[in-house]
């Protein structure tokens, strides 16, 4: 395994910015074709695009940008975020994802 992963794989020729989210749970209080929203415990910034994996058989992606973002204090006492997500518009076109 000479040189293996010691020489650069892939090289932006001008760097740009992102960022990764990992995977965590939402409660869903409404869902809609065009609209869902969610509890949350991680805030979100309005705008900010995210994938949606939705129950059902089989996964169900729906990619979604946030509308709105409140802060909430849940039944249970514990800080949650109330995010109103807009589906988008080519959130079933691609890459076997679909929308409800």
């Amino acid at each position: 395994m000479t040189g293996r992963r010691r020489h650069i794989r892939y090289l932006l020729t001008e760097p740009i910015d992102g960022s990764l989210r990992v995977r965590e749970e939402v409660a869903i209080e409404r869902w809609d074709d065009r609209e869902i929203v969610v509890l949350s415990s991680a805030p979100s910034r309005p705008d900010e695009s995210l994938t949606l994996e939705l129950p059902g058989v089989g996964p169900r992606h729906v990619l979604v940008k946030v509308a709105e973002a409140k802060p909430i204090v849940a039944p249970d006492g514990s800080l949650r975020h109330r995010l109103r997500l807009a589906v988008q518009p080519d959130g079933g076109n691609g890459n076997g994802r679909q929308t409800p």
